[in-house]
């Protein structure tokens, strides 16, 4: 007998909070890349207080500080994409144990900075807006650079925010701008647009965030490196050009983002 859609969510989550709840801390495998290109392969672990990494391999553990370290490479978590896909589909309570312990294990192993993006989306989903600040900075603690470059900067700025710090949202932004990387100038000019909008949901508004935000996004960032950006500055830009009458313009839009990124949350949003 065929489960339902829902009945095999539901189950997927219960397996996935049963194993983060129960589970012991997962043995992270993958390969470190020292600045000299010596390589080390093994069990990895992130020593916070030492900044450095141990690898364990034949029951013997090296520790390299991270000044010594060009490149970590460590394969996917596979639940993350059962993770992911609850978050998408809005189960956002559901997802959070599975989401905290991947963040635990992978600190400084790659996926803690798409793990914490979820679990942040997470929490903002749930109206928790002091958690998802929290998750956000715990990595920031270890890489302040995180803030403003990076896979889970814009959801940390959604979030103060949404809390109301605009002015650390404003100096951020700035700060990913001056950087050069252009993936975080382009995140930061569709935060330019979501804060005016933010101001009052008025036509005026819906033009001006367009002018200073998301047209800018998808007329000068289109390069492979940014394309990231480019699925929510359409919809945020079809949905202006909705709001200041200009519909044709608006379907000419949402008919890029639905047939060069359907796969993503931007397309299927109403």
């Amino acid at each position: 007998m065929k489960r339902s859609r829902q009945t095999g969510t539901v189950a997927l989550a219960m397996a996935l909070m049963a194993g983060a709840v129960f589970g012991q801390a997962a043995k992270v495998t993958g390969t470190i890349i020292r600045t000299n290109t010596t390589e080390a392969k093994g069990d990895l672990q992130w020593k916070t207080r030492e900044k450095a990494y141990t690898v364990t391999a034949n029951n013997i553990t090296v520790e390299i500080p991270f000044a010594d370290v060009a490149e970590v490479n460590v394969p996917r978590p596979k639940v993350l994409d059962d993770l992911e896909k609850l978050v998408r589909e809005k189960n956002a309570s559901q997802a959070v144990a599975g989401l905290e312990k991947l963040v635990a294990d992978y600190l400084m192993l790659t996926w803690d900075r798409p793990a914490t993006r979820l679990l942040a989306t997470a929490y903002l989903q749930m109206d928790d807006v002091d958690k998802a600040i929290r998750v956000c900075e715990n990595i920031i603690k270890v890489d302040p650079d995180s803030a403003y470059l990076g896979e889970f900067a814009p959801v940390y700025w959604q979030a103060l925010q949404k809390k109301g710090n605009n002015s650390k949202v404003e100096d951020l932004m700035a700060k990913a701008i001056k950087s050069g990387d252009r993936l975080a100038s382009a995140f930061a000019l569709i935060m330019r647009g979501d804060m005016i909008l933010a101001t009052g949901d008025t036509s005026d508004n819906a033009k001006k965030a367009l002018r200073d935000g998301y047209l800018r996004v998808v007329a000068l960032y289109n390069s492979v490196g940014e394309r990231a950006a480019r699925p929510e500055a359409l919809y945020k830009a079809a949905k202006c050009f909705e709001k200041s009458g200009q519909l044709q313009r608006a379907e000419s839009f949402r008919t890029e983002l639905k047939k060069d990124f359907a796969g993503t949350e931007w397309a299927v949003k109403p």
